[in-house]
């Protein structure tokens, strides 16, 4: 079984990037299974910074929080409806560490990931998280543009 670990954010054109490109390879290869990776940074407050006003919008806030965006669900349907088998899996913290965490749970063959079109200093200045996972990851990886 060919392994496929396939990241997806919240961005719209990034995920069908990644979904034309994951079709594709799941054409030329019978025995495919993806695994749909969400991470979200953890929320950081504290109990000082709660007033009685905030309380229920904080409660709104967090109840959204509890689900996926839609992206991961229309990534994971598609592949589904294609005949690839989906799983999906959601993490919390940053997406550098997240990414490499599942690769190596799930003994990725290969890592899909959709890059923003951004300038080398753009790069340089505010980081990357595909350039992060590439150079710091042993497992192959597939960076599409979105």
């Amino acid at each position: 079984m060919y392994t496929v670990l396939v990241p997806v954010d919240g961005d719209g054109d990034r995920v069908d990037a990644q979904l034309e490109a994951v079709r594709e390879l799941a054409a030329g290869n019978e025995s495919i299974a993806v695994d749909v990776l969400h991470a979200r940074e953890e929320l950081d407050f504290s109990a000082e910074d709660i007033d009685d006003v905030a309380v229920g919008t904080l409660e709104e806030e967090l109840t959204e929080l509890k689900g996926l965006p839609e992206t991961v669900s229309r990534i994971a349907t598609a592949l589904r409806e294609a005949g690839v088998e989906t799983d999906v899996h959601a993490a919390t913290g940053r997406p550098e560490p997240a990414i490499l965490d599942a690769a190596e749970r799930f003994d990725a063959d290969l890592v899909v990931l959709s890059a923003r079109r951004r300038s080398p200093v753009g790069k340089a200045v505010f980081g990357s998280v595909a350039q992060s996972v590439l150079l710091e990851t042993n497992h192959p990886v597939m960076v599409v543009p979105s």
